[in-house]
């Protein structure tokens, strides 16, 4: 990875993905530096080799035996891989939400429809005739 003026980086501030500036590096560890958020401006210190080993890690193809078949009954965790059936597609979770009308949601990164939210937890009450 090379090494640029800003990165797009999870925020624990802001709790999102944002666009970071480096702001300067670690004399005794070159690996470790400083990034500032641009949307909070909260400062964090990343270790760029274990950033380095996420992006290779997120680069590698998924297969299909290694997937959840997707459920809106069901709880899932980020990272997790789920296969959505109607669409024919894999995809990895990438973060959890909150729905206006307060239901949990799923973001999932598919390979071919790219990012798509999707509802979890549903509880379903047609058994209550």
């Amino acid at each position: 990875m090379a090494r640029g003026k800003s990165i797009s980086h999870f925020c624990n501030h802001c709790a999102r993905i944002a666009k970071m500036e480096m702001t300067g590096s670690l004399e005794n560890q070159p690996e470790k530096t400083w990034y500032r958020c641009t949307r909070c401006r909260h400062a964090s210190l990343i270790d760029l080799t274990e950033l380095k080993k996420i992006e290779e890690e997120s680069k590698k193809k998924i297969e299909r035996s290694d997937c959840s078949e997707y459920r809106p009954q069901n709880t899932y965790t980020i990272g997790q891989a789920i296969f959505h059936s109607e669409w024919g597609d894999i995809g990895k979770i990438v973060s959890k939400e909150r729905t206006s009308g307060g239901a949990s949601a799923i973001v999932v990164s598919f390979e071919k429809l790219g990012e798509r939210k999707l509802l979890e937890s549903i509880v379903d009450n047609s058994e209550d005739g």
